[in-house]
């Protein structure tokens, strides 16, 4: 049974804590019926023949309830227990059935701690689908109760169906509906979205209600004892078909956490490139995701794109220099041209990640403009993908009220002026009529994590400002920025097009970037040998390390490597045995990342530093972001002949350089 016992969803503490007016009134409506409904049943109860098998019925189920399976991604739990309500329905009438489920979802609800609100909703909405589905059954076959006269099994069929449908679409529809109010969604998308598949487990428990009433009628009451070893087998397939969907989803939470905490990482040094606009992504991102809801866009992964979208956005401006980007006054036709370039390297940067849903479009096209006269392509209309119009205006908005080089923060009435001056021109109409509606209902947190704070200001202090043309500039051109050349790097590498030591090369100088004071080992594998070799070291100790060799699954880059899992702030002395204190600097701790590329294992990178718990969980996110390019470049350079040696050459002079 899909129980309602956490119908109102803890999908945010903030929202788990306060239940808004209509869903009080709806509680109520149901727990009131649910009281009716019960007190009818109880009444009934000392007439219904056979109180002993229907104790005996309930028993079972209570029995039953006890083994209840969590669903993966929604509050609900199911049982086998759905079996005895609906064949005690079908034998001894609808009250014994809806007193037992009550009783069962009572039971559950106060094992869990719930309040009582709760409880009494949990126990109202299952027993008034109960007895509504067993009247149903009647209505449709006729007659007194199963017990008290034999039917013919073929007139069962349609009734009982449409009792189980009744049953479940109540039981189901009624907690969809207090989840949908608790969160503001739609209780439809969500009851298709997390209920609609438990149907077939209804299903079941019906087709498994007739067979114990065909045996019944053919055997006796008593023959119900060869049902439970049945019933035990259904349960445990049950059980291990949820336990491996719990596991993928859990799986896909950790991913989807991971994904996010890169997005945010990489927005966090954004937001320091460039310090008049601190905190601008992440208001933009606020504001997006509750225009999106306010235009009804329930698709979970739009919904994602457009979050990560709104925090990337500005991605591209690692490549306009600062001067550019902070000019006090109004920018040249050659400098705006230059600004201009930002949309296209930024969806370039991040069409190297792959997002599992449509990042890239939305932030090449949020400059776009609805009459067409945007840049970089000059598309229009319902051409541009909904969240680049959606993110063109909120970005739009917050630029405008804020302060900039080149003017103070607009006043909320002139931004909005100036929103309503472009709507059908620039923007999509319908979504600045939207937005200006919903602008002052957006809860605007503050917009920098705290503990992302320090790592801010050392960005900020880190920054090279703008110096003279030398080998890191280009002759007669702008400086560029460490953190572009960065990204640059990794592009390259990415790209796999360099052999495989340029390859080690270029991306050891993004890790003394990135881990600064770290060794950085790359153990590449020896398929033939099934060993890892130390082809290349950087970092204090990296002569210790060069030329080491350890089969796959022994030590800890051994272990790393076959079981392709991340270890960060691990005892060096695990992978290096007593190297790592006769080592120059001592090795005290090491993180270490499996280099993969689709299926495939490439090796493993391996860092260590002197200090204990010398790795952050930052970086330890970064080194996960950028392993997978890395691997896949390692694995194309051993295909290719090597590149341009004195083209690479150049870019790991820029990039070294400080």
């Amino acid at each position: 049974m899909a129980e309602g016992h956490n119908a109102p969803h803890e999908r945010t503490a903030a929202r788990s804590e306060v239940v808004s007016a209509p869903l009080k009134v709806f509680i109520r409506l149901v727990v009131a019926a649910g009281i009716a409904i019960l007190g009818h049943s109880f009444l009934t109860l000392p007439s219904t023949p056979h109180p002993f098998a229907w104790l005996l019925f309930a028993a079972l189920a209570l029995i039953a309830g006890t083994f209840t399976m969590k669903i993966a991604s929604v509050s609900a739990t199911i049982s086998v227990t759905d079996t005895f309500f609906i064949t005690s329905a079908m034998l001894f009438g609808p009250a014994p059935a809806t007193v037992t489920v009550a009783l069962d979802s009572f039971v559950v609800s106060w094992r869990r701690g719930h309040k009582w609100q709760r409880i009494a909703f949990n126990i109202a909405a299952p027993a008034l689908s109960m007895w509504l589905g067993g009247q149903t059954f009647f209505w449709l076959a006729g007659g007194p109760p199963l017990a008290q006269a034999g039917r013919p099994v073929a007139s069962l069929v349609v009734p009982l169906l449409c009792m189980t449908a009744v049953f479940f679409i109540l039981n189901s529809g009624l907690t969809a509906v207090a989840i949908g109010l608790q969160l503001g969604q739609r209780p439809l998308a969500i009851w298709r979205h997390h209920f609609l598949w438990l149907s077939l487990g209804f299903l079941a428990a019906g087709s498994v209600s007739f067979c114990i009433i065909l045996l019944i009628q053919q055997v006796s009451l008593g023959a119900v004892a060869l049902v439970v070893p049945l019933l035990v087998i259904f349960h445990l397939t049950l059980r291990s078909s949820f336990g491996r969907l719990e596991d993928a989803q859990q799986h896909l939470t950790a991913m989807d956490r991971l994904y996010l905490s890169t997005i945010e990482t990489l927005a966090m040094a954004i937001d320091a490139k460039d310090d008049v606009t601190h905190s601008h992504v992440r208001r933009v991102e606020t504001y997006a995701v509750a225009l999106a809801d306010a235009l009804g866009i329930a698709d979970e992964p739009t919904i994602k794109a457009i979050k990560a979208a709104a925090l990337l956005h500005d991605t591209g401006k690692l490549a306009v220099p600062e001067h550019i980007l902070n000019k006090p006054g109004g920018l040249t036709t050659s400098e705006f041209e230059k600004m201009k370039l930002h949309v296209d390297v930024g969806a370039d940067i991040l069409s190297l990640v792959a997002f599992p849903y449509p990042v890239v479009p939305i932030v090449r096209c949020h400059h776009e403009n609805w009459d067409g006269s945007g840049y970089p392509r000059g598309i229009g209309g319902e051409n541009i993908p909904i969240g680049a119009r959606i993110l063109s205006v909120v970005d739009c908005y917050d630029a405008l009220i804020s302060d900039r080089p080149y003017r103070a923060a607009l006043s909320d009435e002139a931004a909005v002026e100036i929103l309503r001056a472009r709507r059908a021109t620039m923007y999509d109409p319908r979504v600045v009529d939207t937005f200006l509606a919903i602008r002052h209902d957006v809860e605007l947190r503050d917009a920098t994590p705290p503990e992302h704070h320090h790592a801010l200001q050392q960005i900020s202090r880190s920054r090279i400002t703008p110096a003279e043309p030398s080998a890191s500039t280009p002759s007669g051109g702008s400086p560029v920025s460490d953190e572009m050349l960065a990204f640059v790097s990794l592009a390259r590498v990415a790209s796999g097009e360099v052999a495989t030591a340029d390859v080690l090369a270029l991306a050891s100088n993004l890790l003394r970037d990135l881990v600064p004071g770290a060794t950085a080992a790359w153990y590449i594998l020896n398929a033939a040998q099934d060993r890892l070799t130390v082809l290349d070291a950087v970092g204090p100790a990296a002569a210790v390390l060069r030329g080491t060799t350890v089969g796959v699954g022994e030590r800890l880059s051994g272990w790393v490597a076959a079981n392709r899992q991340v270890i960060v702030n691990s005892d060096a002395a695990l992978d290096l045995g007593e190297r790592a204190a006769t080592a120059t600097p001592a090795l005290a701790s090491c993180m270490s990342a499996p280099l993969v590329t689709g299926d495939a294992l490439v090796g493993v990178l391996t860092l260590y530093a002197a200090e204990r718990k010398a790795f952050s969980d930052d970086q330890g996110r970064l080194i996960q972001m950028i392993t997978p390019h890395i691997a896949h470049a390692i694995a194309r350079a051993e295909r290719r002949q090597p590149a341009d040696v004195v083209s690479i050459q150049r870019d790991f002079k820029v990039v070294s350089s400080r």
